[in-house]
């Protein structure tokens, strides 16, 4: 029996081996689309792959994302049946995510963009407010968003978290959907974070309607998925000044395209999708503890309930 890796946007030979290694050279790893026995495999690990090949393994039992992200497989309307699901929650991944958050609310903080516009036009000068007043509210207290909530009251900042269900994070004002209107929530803020996971109830969820109950010249963060987010809402929102700045790492397509307005917008920070990447060593680690528990008929490692969506 084999494992199989479905990852096309980049060089999965290091996961390959770190998986070999971690189960002892005892179990074959194939990369796709060199697959020399498809009815061999009895695991996949895959990441935005083409529609249909799962179907392709009769033997399939396991399918695991790269990531935290699971959507790319549950929108897969061609799954085999009872297949069983799995995600990537990894350390690493954590900390990475947190620190680029980091990053962008204290570049916020600090108006690093006021300095480097200034930079640019030679100019000497200092904003009325050095430091910009944040009351941060995190959309999402999963275990990246309510990890990078906690640090961020660690560093005083006012926090608030909304997720929809109960949280306790110290230093953390936790909401839920159940106490809370989203509308409500986001009045309170002026820095907005997005790490829901991706689900038919949050694609469009950063939308102008809620834009625009935001207090005039908020900020927003999404490091989540670019399906949250209404692009043509985030233009207007920001036009209005509804909106101030923008740190956007996902988009609804890509590569972003060349002709995208956000390309040369002056109020959007763009990076692309590289907050949070999957380390293969630490990945590799989940994959075969994973597959040995599925051997044994053992609890899985980070299952997905399929009606939540993570």
């Amino acid at each position: 029996m084999s494992i199989t890796l479905i990852i096309t946007d980049r060089d999965v030979q290091p996961l390959r081996r770190h998986i070999e290694t971690e189960l002892q050279g005892a179990t074959p790893v194939w990369i796709y689309p060199d697959i020399p026995q498809p009815d061999w495999v009895e695991m996949a690990v895959v990441w935005k792959h083409p529609p249909q090949v799962l179907r392709s393994f009769p033997n399939l039992k396991l399918v695991s994302s790269l990531g935290a992200g699971v959507e790319h497989i549950l929108n897969d309307l061609t799954l085999p049946p009872a297949l069983r699901i799995t995600r990537i929650v990894d350390e690493n991944l954590t900390i990475s995510m947190r620190n680029y958050v980091l990053m962008a609310v204290l570049s916020i903080h600090k108006q690093l963009k006021f300095y480097q516009n200034n930079q640019q036009q030679a100019r000497w000068e200092k904003p009325n407010q050095i430091e910009i007043p944040l009351r941060i509210g995190m959309l999402g207290l999963g275990v990246l968003g309510g990890s990078i909530a906690g640090s961020l009251a660690g560093l005083g900042f006012e926090v608030s978290g909304y997720s929809q269900n109960p949280r306790n994070i110290p230093g953390v004002r936790c909401l839920h959907a159940g106490e809370a209107s989203l509308a409500e929530f986001v009045r309170q803020v002026n820095l907005l974070i997005c790490l829901l996971p991706r689900t038919a109830a949050t694609e469009g969820i950063l939308n102008y309607e809620l834009f625009r109950r935001l207090p005039q010249g908020s900020f927003l963060i999404n490091v989540a998925r670019g399906a949250h987010l209404d692009e043509d809402g985030l233009l207007l929102a920001l036009k209005e000044g509804k909106i101030r700045e923008a740190w956007l790492d996902v988009f609804q397509e890509e590569p972003l395209p060349e002709a995208h307005p956000f390309w040369q917008h002056p109020s959007i920070v763009m990076t692309p999708h590289i907050a949070s990447i999957t380390n293969p060593e630490s990945a590799a680690k989940i994959v075969a503890d994973n597959y040995r528990r599925l051997k044994a008929g053992q609890e899985l490692l980070f299952e997905v309930d399929e009606k939540r969506g993570y």
